[in-house]
């Protein structure tokens, strides 16, 4: 077989390989907070948000410390609709600068400083 028969045929396995991987997962919008899958995640961080539902805090708070900006970004924009406050975070900070406020968030889940905290 020709060199690039061969290679164009390597081209169309790994293709057809990742579409039927990418058919194989679940769809984004049955993830949860932990989901290994970004994009669930990221859907999950999204309908947390806008369900503003205060129970949500919590494991979003956790999400403030991904090491995925993406994921920081929406979950301070989640929590920022959620109760209306950033208490200073930054997602795009790096880690010792986003400290202070990831404390602050934790501090506020312990003493249930929005209410309807669970």
């Amino acid at each position: 077989m020709p060199l690039m028969t061969r290679r164009l045929c390597n081209l169309l396995l790994v293709i057809l390989m990742a579409l039927t991987a990418a058919g194989c997962a679940p769809p984004a919008s049955l993830g949860d907070f932990t989901s290994p899958d970004p994009a669930a995640k990221l859907y999950a961080i999204r309908a947390a948000g806008e369900s503003r539902d205060r129970r949500h805090i919590e494991p979003l708070v956790e999400q403030l410390d991904s090491d995925d900006p993406a994921v920081r970004v929406f979950a301070i924009n989640a929590l920022e609709r959620i109760t209306g406050e950033r208490l200073d975070y930054n997602p795009y900070q790096d880690e010792v600068r986003r400290r202070p406020a990831v404390e602050a968030w934790v501090e506020a889940v312990k003493t249930k400083k929005f209410a309807g905290m669970k």
